[in-house]
């Protein structure tokens, strides 16, 4: 997969295109990425995925800027298994919003040799969102490129959206959020220094550090998997502001089973499997050590049927 980073420079040949933002990249995301690759192969065309960065809402309206359910380098290396041939991130500005649909769609039109567009149901673009689905099939017939528009996707009846991934999310329901997705949900990045509280009680953790604009699940105890340099491991996840200890900082820390070493400065996956409980202040260090005993118990049971 050829990744850009604005309009390709030199004009793409005969191509079939998808466009949004495609956060989360969940199942309703897939079927149209999957529509796409199947209408470049009846074709012969190369299919190419335009996404843009930072999410339009938190240019358009930044106050209520959603956090991320993928970051963009997440999307990118979700979708590059897919078959996508070119991966186009557009960064989406103030100036990229005042253009007219006629704008938007000659740039595009300058950039690649567009013979289809694959759309879902309601897409728009352009300023005003006046591109919408009829505008572009009009467009389309006049400029040489078909567009086929993508229904709803649904599970178990209710479509599927990223503001409802988000709100499971939030609400820590990771478990149907992951059914959305069709995966479980990730935190990546690097660990950085705790306070080595874990440590002190006898259940060492690792702190991840959290990229700007990503979506924290609401805070709970989970149980998951780590995904370390020296290989995968199952994890008790806390997400929280550790109450026992009347600390005000959030922290996403994770207890690795089975495994002893070093991971400061190396990059962590976290990715959650299951709730296990909310966040409790306790009376003292013992009795959250003894409860945390008993989370990394049901930790290796709950991952051990998930994978059974």
């Amino acid at each position: 997969m050829r990744r850009y980073f604005g309009l390709p420079d030199a004009r793409l040949g005969p191509t079939a295109l998808a466009v949004g933002s495609f956060d989360g990249v969940h199942l309703g995301h897939r079927a149209v990425l999957e529509r796409l690759l199947a209408c470049a192969d009846a074709g012969g065309l190369a299919p190419a995925w335009i996404t843009f960065d930072p999410h339009p809402r938190c240019v358009l309206d930044p106050v209520n800027c959603p956090q991320q359910i993928t970051t963009l380098d997440e999307r990118l290396s979700l979708v590059r298994p897919l078959g996508i041939e070119h991966a186009i991130v557009l960064g989406f500005t103030r100036s990229l919003a005042r253009l007219t649909a006629d704008e938007f769609m000659a740039r595009l039109l300058d950039a690649m040799d567009l013979r289809h567009l694959v759309v879902g149901y309601d897409f728009a673009l352009g300023r005003g969102r006046a591109g919408d689905v009829g505008w572009l099939r009009e467009h389309g017939g006049r400029s040489g490129y078909a567009v086929e528009v993508v229904p709803p996707f649904r599970l178990d009846g209710e479509e599927v959206h990223s503001s409802e991934v988000r709100r499971l999310l939030t609400l820590g329901e990771v478990e149907a959020a992951g059914r959305l997705l069709g995966r479980e949900f990730a935190l990546a990045g690097l660990v950085e220094p705790g306070d080595r509280i874990g440590h002190e009680i006898g259940w060492p953790t690792v702190n991840l550090a959290v990229p700007p604009g990503k979506l924290v699940p609401g805070h709970a105890i989970y149980a998951g998997w780590a995904r370390t340099p020296a290989g995968e491991h199952q994890a008790a996840i806390s997400v929280g502001y550790r109450p026992t200890f009347d600390k005000t900082d959030l922290r996403v820390e994770a207890y690795l089973l089975d495994f002893e070493g070093d991971l400061y400065q190396q990059h962590l996956e976290l990715r959650f499997v299951a709730r296990l409980r909310d966040q409790v202040k306790f009376p003292d260090a013992r009795a959250l050590s003894e409860q945390i005993a008993r989370d990394v118990a049901e930790t290796r049971e709950v991952l051990s049927r998930t994978r059974g």
